[in-house]
Protein backbone atom coordinates (compact mmCIF):
# COMPACT_ATOMS: atom_id res chain seq x y z
CA UNK A 1 0.00 0.00 0.00
CA UNK A 2 3.05 2.35 0.85
CA UNK A 3 4.55 1.82 -2.53
CA UNK A 4 2.02 2.29 -4.11
CA UNK A 5 0.78 5.58 -2.50
CA UNK A 6 3.99 6.55 -3.30
CA UNK A 7 3.82 5.97 -6.71
CA UNK A 8 0.93 7.49 -7.31
CA UNK A 9 2.22 10.48 -5.70
CA UNK A 10 5.56 10.55 -7.55
CA UNK A 11 3.26 10.48 -10.77
CA UNK A 12 1.37 13.36 -9.29
CA UNK A 13 4.61 15.69 -8.67
CA UNK A 14 6.00 15.02 -12.18
CA UNK A 15 3.45 17.88 -13.03
CA UNK A 16 5.82 20.32 -12.14
CA UNK A 17 6.61 23.18 -13.74
CA UNK A 18 9.81 23.67 -15.68
CA UNK A 19 11.50 27.05 -14.95
CA UNK A 20 10.91 29.65 -18.06
CA UNK A 21 13.93 31.65 -19.33
CA UNK A 22 13.45 35.32 -18.59
CA UNK A 23 12.29 37.56 -21.22
CA UNK A 24 11.68 40.86 -21.54
CA UNK A 25 7.75 40.80 -21.00
CA UNK A 26 8.38 39.80 -17.56
CA UNK A 27 9.31 42.97 -15.82
CA UNK A 28 7.66 44.32 -13.39
CA UNK A 29 8.43 45.67 -9.62
CA UNK A 30 8.95 43.16 -7.16
CA UNK A 31 9.26 43.48 -3.26
CA UNK A 32 11.24 41.22 -1.76
CA UNK A 33 10.26 40.06 1.93
CA UNK A 34 12.80 37.84 4.01
CA UNK A 35 11.37 37.23 7.55
CA UNK A 36 14.42 36.52 10.03
CA UNK A 37 15.20 35.59 13.20
CA UNK A 38 18.80 34.99 14.27
CA UNK A 39 20.09 34.47 11.29
CA UNK A 40 23.13 35.74 11.47
CA UNK A 41 25.58 33.20 9.82
CA UNK A 42 23.71 32.95 7.02
CA UNK A 43 21.50 36.44 6.36
CA UNK A 44 24.37 37.93 4.36
CA UNK A 45 24.67 35.42 1.56
CA UNK A 46 20.61 35.70 1.28
CA UNK A 47 20.94 39.07 1.27
CA UNK A 48 23.43 39.65 -1.31
CA UNK A 49 21.84 37.12 -3.59
CA UNK A 50 19.01 39.13 -3.30
CA UNK A 51 20.94 42.46 -4.19
CA UNK A 52 22.45 40.12 -7.84
CA UNK A 53 18.85 39.39 -8.79
CA UNK A 54 18.20 40.49 -12.53
CA UNK A 55 15.52 42.27 -13.91
CA UNK A 56 12.68 43.51 -12.82
CA UNK A 57 12.73 46.85 -10.44
CA UNK A 58 13.82 45.40 -6.66
CA UNK A 59 12.90 46.34 -3.21
CA UNK A 60 14.13 44.40 -0.39
CA UNK A 61 12.56 44.08 2.95
CA UNK A 62 14.52 42.42 5.57
CA UNK A 63 12.67 41.68 8.63
CA UNK A 64 14.70 41.23 11.83
CA UNK A 65 12.26 39.33 13.74
CA UNK A 66 13.84 39.77 17.67
CA UNK A 67 17.04 38.43 16.84
CA UNK A 68 19.47 38.33 19.42
CA UNK A 69 22.75 37.40 17.25
CA UNK A 70 22.94 40.67 15.45
CA UNK A 71 21.12 39.47 12.02
CA UNK A 72 19.71 43.32 12.26
CA UNK A 73 23.04 44.46 12.23
CA UNK A 74 24.55 42.59 9.30
CA UNK A 75 21.30 43.26 6.90
CA UNK A 76 22.05 47.06 8.16
CA UNK A 77 25.13 47.24 6.59
CA UNK A 78 23.65 46.08 2.93
CA UNK A 79 21.14 49.22 3.53
CA UNK A 80 23.83 51.15 3.79
CA UNK A 81 25.65 50.15 0.81
CA UNK A 82 22.15 49.38 -1.46
CA UNK A 83 19.02 51.85 -1.14
CA UNK A 84 17.06 48.96 -2.45
CA UNK A 85 17.78 46.92 0.93
CA UNK A 86 15.57 48.09 4.08
CA UNK A 87 16.15 45.98 7.21
CA UNK A 88 12.90 46.51 9.87
CA UNK A 89 13.08 45.53 13.33
CA UNK A 90 10.18 43.28 14.65
CA UNK A 91 8.69 42.66 17.97
CA UNK A 92 7.53 39.54 17.41
CA UNK A 93 4.44 38.42 17.13
CA UNK A 94 1.19 39.66 18.40
CA UNK A 95 -1.21 37.74 20.50
CA UNK A 96 -3.06 35.63 17.47
CA UNK A 97 -0.54 35.60 15.03
CA UNK A 98 2.30 32.88 13.92
CA UNK A 99 5.69 33.86 14.26
CA UNK A 100 6.71 33.70 10.83
CA UNK A 101 3.36 35.11 9.02
CA UNK A 102 3.31 37.74 11.32
CA UNK A 103 7.35 38.76 10.00
CA UNK A 104 5.86 38.64 6.39
CA UNK A 105 3.16 41.20 7.03
CA UNK A 106 5.57 43.68 8.94
CA UNK A 107 7.95 43.47 5.40
CA UNK A 108 4.68 44.18 4.05
CA UNK A 109 3.46 47.61 5.72
CA UNK A 110 6.69 48.67 6.48
CA UNK A 111 7.02 48.23 2.35
CA UNK A 112 3.98 50.15 1.65
CA UNK A 113 4.59 53.00 4.73
CA UNK A 114 7.89 53.43 2.92
CA UNK A 115 6.31 53.52 -0.80
CA UNK A 116 3.71 56.19 0.40
CA UNK A 117 6.16 58.15 1.78
CA UNK A 118 8.38 58.41 -1.70
CA UNK A 119 5.29 58.81 -3.78
CA UNK A 120 6.03 54.95 -5.53
CA UNK A 121 3.56 53.07 -7.39
CA UNK A 122 2.72 49.67 -5.35
CA UNK A 123 4.70 46.78 -6.05
CA UNK A 124 3.04 44.15 -8.78
CA UNK A 125 4.35 41.09 -7.57
CA UNK A 126 5.61 40.35 -4.02
CA UNK A 127 8.44 37.28 -3.22
CA UNK A 128 9.38 35.89 0.04
CA UNK A 129 12.23 33.80 0.51
CA UNK A 130 13.53 32.11 3.88
CA UNK A 131 16.69 33.87 5.42
CA UNK A 132 18.81 30.27 4.67
CA UNK A 133 17.79 30.35 1.00
CA UNK A 134 20.25 31.52 -1.58
CA UNK A 135 18.64 32.03 -5.15
CA UNK A 136 20.74 32.52 -7.99
CA UNK A 137 20.92 36.33 -10.28
CA UNK A 138 18.34 35.65 -13.04
CA UNK A 139 16.05 32.97 -11.06
CA UNK A 140 13.63 35.96 -9.66
CA UNK A 141 13.27 37.17 -13.79
CA UNK A 142 12.50 33.64 -14.54
CA UNK A 143 9.72 32.95 -12.22
CA UNK A 144 8.27 35.70 -13.36
CA UNK A 145 8.26 34.54 -17.10
CA UNK A 146 7.14 31.76 -16.00
CA UNK A 147 4.03 32.97 -14.14
CA UNK A 148 3.57 34.98 -17.49
CA UNK A 149 3.66 32.22 -19.69
CA UNK A 150 1.67 30.01 -17.18
CA UNK A 151 -0.56 32.88 -16.55
CA UNK A 152 -0.39 32.08 -12.98
CA UNK A 153 -0.89 34.31 -9.95
CA UNK A 154 1.34 32.32 -7.77
CA UNK A 155 4.80 30.54 -8.25
CA UNK A 156 6.99 28.80 -6.01
CA UNK A 157 10.29 26.64 -6.09
CA UNK A 158 11.53 24.39 -3.70
CA UNK A 159 15.25 24.80 -2.70
CA UNK A 160 17.78 21.89 -3.08
CA UNK A 161 20.84 21.24 -0.90
CA UNK A 162 24.05 23.36 -1.58
CA UNK A 163 25.79 19.99 -1.44
CA UNK A 164 23.82 18.36 -4.75
CA UNK A 165 21.57 16.63 -2.53
CA UNK A 166 24.18 14.49 -0.89
CA UNK A 167 23.83 15.92 2.81
CA UNK A 168 22.00 12.98 4.94
CA UNK A 169 19.04 14.82 5.51
CA UNK A 170 18.27 15.04 1.92
CA UNK A 171 18.71 11.52 1.10
CA UNK A 172 16.84 10.49 3.85
CA UNK A 173 14.08 12.66 4.51
CA UNK A 174 13.50 14.56 1.70
CA UNK A 175 12.22 12.15 -1.14
CA UNK A 176 9.75 10.61 1.80
CA UNK A 177 8.70 14.43 2.57
CA UNK A 178 7.96 15.20 -0.88
CA UNK A 179 6.16 12.09 -1.19
CA UNK A 180 4.22 12.91 2.19
CA UNK A 181 3.13 16.70 0.90
CA UNK A 182 2.92 15.46 -2.67
CA UNK A 183 -0.27 13.42 -1.40
CA UNK A 184 -2.45 16.13 -0.10
CA UNK A 185 -1.43 18.97 -2.60
CA UNK A 186 -0.85 19.41 -6.14
CA UNK A 187 1.96 20.91 -8.09
CA UNK A 188 -0.27 22.49 -10.91
CA UNK A 189 -3.24 22.99 -7.93
CA UNK A 190 -5.47 20.07 -9.32
CA UNK A 191 -5.75 18.75 -5.78
CA UNK A 192 -7.82 19.26 -3.03
CA UNK A 193 -4.96 21.60 -1.92
CA UNK A 194 -2.66 23.84 -3.95
CA UNK A 195 0.83 22.88 -3.23
CA UNK A 196 3.28 25.67 -2.18
CA UNK A 197 6.68 25.85 -0.69
CA UNK A 198 7.19 29.31 1.39
CA UNK A 199 10.67 28.99 1.23
CA UNK A 200 10.85 31.09 -2.40
CA UNK A 201 6.71 31.86 -3.10
CA UNK A 202 6.09 34.70 -5.91
CA UNK A 203 2.64 36.07 -5.75
CA UNK A 204 1.14 38.62 -7.43
CA UNK A 205 0.30 41.38 -4.97
CA UNK A 206 -3.27 42.04 -6.30
CA UNK A 207 -4.18 38.35 -6.12
CA UNK A 208 -2.76 38.42 -3.10
CA UNK A 209 -4.57 40.70 -1.50
CA UNK A 210 -7.83 39.59 -2.86
CA UNK A 211 -7.95 36.58 -0.95
CA UNK A 212 -6.91 38.66 2.34
CA UNK A 213 -3.05 38.23 2.51
CA UNK A 214 -1.19 37.09 5.84
CA UNK A 215 -4.10 38.62 7.74
CA UNK A 216 -6.42 36.09 7.00
CA UNK A 217 -3.87 33.42 7.41
CA UNK A 218 -2.59 35.22 10.88
CA UNK A 219 -2.65 32.01 13.23
CA UNK A 220 -1.25 29.65 10.60
CA UNK A 221 1.67 27.66 10.55
CA UNK A 222 1.15 25.52 6.88
CA UNK A 223 0.61 28.88 5.14
CA UNK A 224 2.18 28.69 1.81
CA UNK A 225 -0.24 25.97 1.09
CA UNK A 226 -2.91 27.44 2.23
CA UNK A 227 -2.24 30.74 0.42
CA UNK A 228 -1.76 28.99 -2.95
CA UNK A 229 -5.12 26.76 -2.00
CA UNK A 230 -6.70 30.19 -1.56
CA UNK A 231 -5.56 31.98 -4.40
CA UNK A 232 -6.89 28.71 -6.77
CA UNK A 233 -10.27 28.41 -5.08
CA UNK A 234 -10.55 32.04 -5.58
CA UNK A 235 -9.97 31.93 -10.01
CA UNK A 236 -6.09 32.25 -9.80
CA UNK A 237 -3.88 29.64 -10.89
CA UNK A 238 -0.97 28.33 -8.85
CA UNK A 239 2.47 26.69 -10.12
CA UNK A 240 5.14 24.84 -8.16
CA UNK A 241 8.06 25.17 -10.53
CA UNK A 242 11.61 22.99 -10.88
CA UNK A 243 14.74 25.50 -9.92
CA UNK A 244 17.02 22.66 -9.17
CA UNK A 245 20.58 24.25 -8.61
CA UNK A 246 18.98 27.87 -8.69
CA UNK A 247 17.01 27.57 -5.48
CA UNK A 248 19.54 26.79 -2.67
CA UNK A 249 18.98 26.12 1.23
CA UNK A 250 20.92 25.06 3.88
CA UNK A 251 17.83 24.45 6.30
CA UNK A 252 18.06 21.23 5.80
CA UNK A 253 21.97 20.80 7.02
CA UNK A 254 22.84 19.09 9.27
CA UNK A 255 20.70 15.93 9.72
CA UNK A 256 19.23 17.05 13.35
CA UNK A 257 18.29 20.59 11.25
CA UNK A 258 16.26 18.72 8.66
CA UNK A 259 14.62 17.09 11.37
CA UNK A 260 13.09 19.49 13.72
CA UNK A 261 12.53 21.26 10.04
CA UNK A 262 10.07 18.39 9.03
CA UNK A 263 8.91 17.86 12.50
CA UNK A 264 8.24 21.36 12.61
CA UNK A 265 5.95 21.00 9.40
CA UNK A 266 4.39 17.98 10.59
CA UNK A 267 3.64 19.54 13.89
CA UNK A 268 1.94 22.34 12.30
CA UNK A 269 0.46 20.28 9.89
CA UNK A 270 -1.66 18.32 11.90
CA UNK A 271 -2.12 21.43 14.45
CA UNK A 272 -0.49 19.92 16.78
CA UNK A 273 -2.71 16.96 17.34
CA UNK A 274 -1.22 14.03 19.58
CA UNK A 275 -3.63 11.69 18.27
CA UNK A 276 -3.14 12.34 14.64
CA UNK A 277 0.77 12.54 14.84
CA UNK A 278 0.56 8.93 17.15
CA UNK A 279 -1.83 7.60 14.84
CA UNK A 280 0.35 8.48 11.93
CA UNK A 281 3.90 7.76 12.64
CA UNK A 282 2.61 4.20 13.99
CA UNK A 283 0.46 3.48 10.45
CA UNK A 284 3.25 4.89 8.72
CA UNK A 285 5.77 2.82 9.93
CA UNK A 286 3.62 -0.43 10.17
CA UNK A 287 3.15 0.24 6.33
CA UNK A 288 6.54 0.88 5.73
CA UNK A 289 7.58 -2.07 7.02
CA UNK A 290 5.22 -4.68 5.77
CA UNK A 291 7.26 -5.56 3.30
CA UNK A 292 10.78 -6.74 4.61
CA UNK A 293 8.69 -7.94 8.01
CA UNK A 294 6.79 -10.74 5.56
CA UNK A 295 10.36 -11.98 4.38
CA UNK A 296 11.64 -11.98 7.81
CA UNK A 297 7.99 -13.71 8.62
CA UNK A 298 7.95 -16.09 5.96
CA UNK A 299 11.49 -17.11 5.59
CA UNK A 300 11.32 -18.02 10.13
CA UNK A 301 8.28 -19.57 9.62
CA UNK A 302 9.69 -22.06 6.84
CA UNK A 303 13.08 -22.79 9.16
CA UNK A 304 11.08 -23.12 12.77
CA UNK A 305 9.26 -25.65 11.17
CA UNK A 306 10.39 -29.05 10.49
CA UNK A 307 9.05 -30.44 7.42
CA UNK A 308 6.14 -28.27 7.03
CA UNK A 309 2.98 -29.32 4.89
CA UNK A 310 2.39 -28.61 0.93
CA UNK A 311 0.03 -25.90 2.35
CA UNK A 312 2.56 -24.56 5.59
CA UNK A 313 5.18 -24.76 2.61
CA UNK A 314 2.61 -22.74 0.45
CA UNK A 315 1.58 -19.67 3.22
CA UNK A 316 4.97 -19.51 3.22
CA UNK A 317 5.95 -18.71 0.12
CA UNK A 318 3.05 -16.53 -0.10
CA UNK A 319 4.02 -14.29 2.94
CA UNK A 320 7.79 -13.86 1.21
CA UNK A 321 6.81 -13.54 -2.47
CA UNK A 322 3.89 -10.62 -0.66
CA UNK A 323 6.75 -9.44 1.16
CA UNK A 324 9.39 -9.42 -1.51
CA UNK A 325 6.74 -7.29 -4.06
CA UNK A 326 5.99 -4.87 -1.19
CA UNK A 327 9.76 -4.11 -0.82
CA UNK A 328 10.30 -3.88 -4.41
CA UNK A 329 7.88 -1.92 -5.16
CA UNK A 330 8.38 0.78 -2.06
CA UNK A 331 12.40 0.75 -3.78
CA UNK A 332 11.17 1.83 -7.10
CA UNK A 333 8.97 4.55 -5.88
CA UNK A 334 11.85 5.99 -3.69
CA UNK A 335 14.23 5.65 -6.64
CA UNK A 336 11.88 7.87 -8.98
CA UNK A 337 11.24 10.02 -5.77
CA UNK A 338 14.57 10.30 -5.35
CA UNK A 339 15.55 11.19 -8.86
CA UNK A 340 12.86 13.64 -9.01
CA UNK A 341 14.73 15.29 -6.23
CA UNK A 342 18.02 14.67 -7.19
CA UNK A 343 19.34 13.10 -4.22
CA UNK A 344 20.55 9.66 -4.08
CA UNK A 345 19.20 6.84 -5.84
CA UNK A 346 21.35 3.80 -4.50
CA UNK A 347 19.30 4.05 -1.16
CA UNK A 348 16.20 2.76 -2.53
CA UNK A 349 17.04 -0.78 -1.64
CA UNK A 350 16.60 0.51 1.80
CA UNK A 351 13.32 2.54 0.96
CA UNK A 352 11.22 0.75 3.89
CA UNK A 353 13.63 1.61 6.85
CA UNK A 354 14.14 5.16 5.26
CA UNK A 355 10.05 5.65 4.72
CA UNK A 356 10.00 4.40 9.02
CA UNK A 357 12.15 6.84 9.73
CA UNK A 358 9.88 9.23 8.33
CA UNK A 359 6.89 7.72 10.66
CA UNK A 360 9.12 8.70 13.80
CA UNK A 361 9.16 12.19 12.79
CA UNK A 362 5.92 12.21 13.42
CA UNK A 363 6.32 10.80 16.46
CA UNK A 364 8.72 12.40 17.58
CA UNK A 365 6.53 15.44 16.83
CA UNK A 366 3.68 13.93 19.54
CA UNK A 367 6.80 13.64 21.80
CA UNK A 368 7.30 17.57 21.34
CA UNK A 369 4.17 18.78 21.90
CA UNK A 370 3.47 16.96 24.51
CA UNK A 371 6.25 18.00 25.98
CA UNK A 372 5.87 21.90 25.56
CA UNK A 373 8.30 22.08 23.12
CA UNK A 374 7.18 22.12 19.64
CA UNK A 375 7.98 25.89 18.96
CA UNK A 376 10.41 26.92 16.83
CA UNK A 377 13.75 29.36 17.64
CA UNK A 378 12.90 29.59 21.07
CA UNK A 379 8.80 30.93 20.46
CA UNK A 380 6.31 28.86 20.70
CA UNK A 381 4.85 30.00 17.63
Amino acid sequence: MTAWRGARTVERLRRITPLAEAAGDAEGSVTIVVPARDEAPRISACVDALRAQTGPDVRIVVVDDASSDGTGEIVARHADDDPRVMVVRGGGPPPGWSGKVAAMQTGLDADRDARGRCGIAPPEWLLFVDADTLLAPDLLGRLRATAVQHGADLVSAAGTSPADGSAPAWSLLMPTGIVFIGEHADPQGRARRAFAIGQCLLVRRERFAAVGGWVALRDRRTEDVLLATRVRDAGGRTRLVDAHGLVTTSGLDPFGAGWASFRKTLVAATERSVPVLIGGGLTHTAMSLAGPVGVVCGLRYRRSTPAPGRSGRGRATALVAAGLLGWGGAAAAHHRAARLMRTRTALAPLAPMIWALFGAVLLDGARVVLRGTAGWKGRDQ
